[in-house]
């Protein structure tokens, strides 16, 4: 029920407090929380960025219309998506999975399905050309 409470409880601050300090290490244990979170075929195609340098959130603030909560935020996380990175995370799981397999030719059905997930599935799914092929599929 905690969760929910959270949840029900939330806001959206627009502006922040300049005399209030956030503890920087705290934003990083949460950032270091986050990459546990369940995502696409444990790709983990994204980067947290936790902005606290003074120069670079005045650009951010700028490139944010000078948003209040932008503008006031002594520090800031910003989340990208690397879908670049697909290759690179999937041989990395691949690389994983087969070490994990002593001996290849008696793998388990669910290890030829998840061998075969990371080597044909997924260059079906996230290979494109200049974005085209991301339109048609």
């Amino acid at each position: 029920m905690e969760f929910h409470r959270i949840i029900a409880q939330r806001r959206s601050v627009r502006k922040y407090d300049p005399n209030r300090e956030i503890d920087p290490e705290i934003v990083k244990k949460c950032l270091q929380e986050a990459t546990l979170a369940p995502n696409s075929s444990n790709l983990q195609l994204w980067e947290f960025y936790h902005i606290t340098s003074k120069e670079i959130l005045s650009q951010i603030s700028n490139a944010a219309f000078n948003q209040p909560a932008a503008k006031t935020a002594q520090q800031l996380v910003v989340f990208v998506t690397r879908k670049d990175l697909w290759k690179e995370r999937a041989q990395a799981n691949l690389d994983f999975i087969t070490s994990e397999i002593k001996d290849p030719d008696s793998a388990s059905g669910r290890e030829k399905f998840a061998i075969d997930y990371y080597k044909k599935l997924i260059p079906i799914t996230y290979f494109d050309v200049f974005g085209i092929l991301g339109y048609l599929k």
